[in-house]
């Protein structure tokens, strides 16, 4: 095997060819490695990089116009953008307003009284709200 790395300015992305005669297991290996690690969630936090397992992962959330993902241990900041962390995230993860996805595992309680809309209490004591425009699906999601 033989690897090439080029830099390029104009290369806003990182972009990945795979030249080879036939698709063997060594070539299945390299793609499944990329495709780990284009689906993983990177936290930062002070100027470190942490690889972060989905089931830690409590809600990924918009504030001042910061991506930032809160755990079971920590709060992280992302340089991706939300979708495409939602993009990344399996099942149990529902996008409850356009600045904020739930994991549903941790979702302690749902508070109806509110009018129009649902206050979700998290294990950790944290609060949020299902927007009206994410209501229909969250409850569909639900079964409710």
């Amino acid at each position: 095997m033989k690897i090439e790395i080029i830099t390029d300015t104009n290369e806003e992305d990182l972009l990945i060819k795979i030249f080879t005669k036939n698709i063997d297991n060594e070539v299945q290996k390299v793609i499944s490695l990329l495709n780990k690690y284009q689906s993983s969630i990177i936290g930062l936090k002070d100027n470190q990089a942490f690889i972060l397992e989905e089931e830690n992962i409590i809600r990924v959330y918009i504030e001042n116009k910061k991506v930032f993902i809160k755990t079971t241990e920590d709060i992280y900041t992302s340089k991706k953008r939300l979708y495409e962390i939602e993009n990344s995230l399996g099942n149990n993860f529902i996008k409850i307003s356009q600045s904020e996805i739930a994991n549903i595992k941790y979702i302690k309680k749902l508070d109806f009284s509110y009018t129009g809309t649902i206050m979700l209490i998290f294990k950790n004591n944290d609060k949020s709200f299902v927007s009206r425009r994410a209501l229909k699906n969250f409850k569909d999601k639900l079964g409710i």
